[in-house]
């Protein structure tokens, strides 16, 4: 009796496929989650709020690693080359796959990168610095028209969601401003701080405004930040920037060829974790909000997003290097 027990086993172990007992036993080691950028910034942050979360509900570390360079092309190329077994994601924001690799070379194929799914989208605070005086929008536009041209915004990097937010912002405004790319925007802080720049647009700088050391004084979204709720909207202040609130995400990506069955079960958990208030919360507090679109809705944003941003660039006669 009992060898017929065994035996009864090994034939329906048998008839499970490989593929299912393998996907079955994912995750069983660590995951790395690359951020292409520096430490503190945006990028990292979200990771870090969301890597935890998952670390629980997976029940295998998610390790966020940082990986500056090349405006991102570093982190995206490493993750675009590397084996699409569920253990290397890539956390990137809209330029990487929907801005960049349009207008100017990259050390990557955004073909060899796949959506797995959206996990924010970004309120974008526009900080100035303290050096110049002003207290205000308003009072901000007055100067930067009486010195055309004078004044810079920081980015961090030529063709990002920041470069693209400066050019536009500008562009309504009525007024001329330089561009200054960093490597990451975190290398702008003391540049800000004593005024070599006039602005930037990272939500990294909201906490610097809660302490006195930068003033944000408009908030490209459709709500008001909940950190500094005394600061408007652009709607409020009447000014058009095009849609950008929506269009400046962080979303999870993969290598090509990454079984659905884990994007799936990626998108999920990001869903359920997306849904609490916890983390609500804790992504307001970073200038985001949680915003979750599956794998087939994400891919479909991040295309329709390549559209919008090819055509503003080229309306706007941005020359990439």
């Amino acid at each position: 009796m009992i060898g017929r027990r065994y035996a009864t086993a090994a034939v329906l172990a048998a008839l499970v496929p490989m593929g299912s007992r393998a996907q079955a036993a994912w995750p069983n080691k660590p995951i790395r989650l690359i951020v292409p950028y520096g430490p503190g910034g945006s990028a990292d942050q979200v990771a870090r709020l969301y890597g935890e979360r998952l670390s629980a509900a997976l029940g295998q570390q998610v390790i966020v690693e940082d990986k500056p360079g090349a405006s991102g092309g570093v982190g995206a190329a490493m993750v675009a080359n590397g084996a699409p077994d569920g253990y290397t994601f890539l956390l990137a924001p809209t330029a990487i796959l929907a801005i960049t690799p349009g207008v100017r070379q990259v050390p990557y194929n955004p073909d060899d990168l796949v959506a797995v799914c959206r996990l924010s989208t970004a309120l974008l605070p526009i900080t100035i610095t303290n050096a110049l005086g002003a207290k205000s929008w308003r009072e901000f536009v007055a100067l930067a028209k009486q010195n055309p041209g004078k004044y810079w915004f920081g980015s961090s990097g030529l063709g990002t969601i920041t470069h693209l937010t400066g050019e536009v912002l500008t562009r309504t405004a009525g007024i001329k401003m330089q561009h200054a790319p960093y490597k990451t925007i975190v290398d702008a802080t003391g540049d800000i701080f004593d005024g070599r720049i006039q602005m930037v647009f990272d939500p990294s700088f909201v906490p610097y405004a809660k302490a006195g050391k930068v003033r944000t004084v408009l908030v490209d979204a459709k709500v008001r930040l909940a950190d500094l709720p005394d600061v408007p909207t652009a709607q409020e202040v009447g000014l058009d920037l095009k849609g950008f609130a929506n269009r400046a995400w962080f979303g999870l990506f993969a290598p090509k060829g990454l079984p659905s069955a884990i994007a799936e079960r990626i998108s999920s958990e990001v869903a359920r974790i997306a849904a609490t208030p916890d983390m609500q919360e804790k992504l307001l507090l970073v200038a985001q909000y949680a915003h979750h679109q599956s794998p087939a809705d994400f891919t479909r944003q991040v295309a329709d997003d390549k559209a919008y941003f090819t055509a503003l660039i080229k309306e706007l006669d941005i020359k990439l290097e």
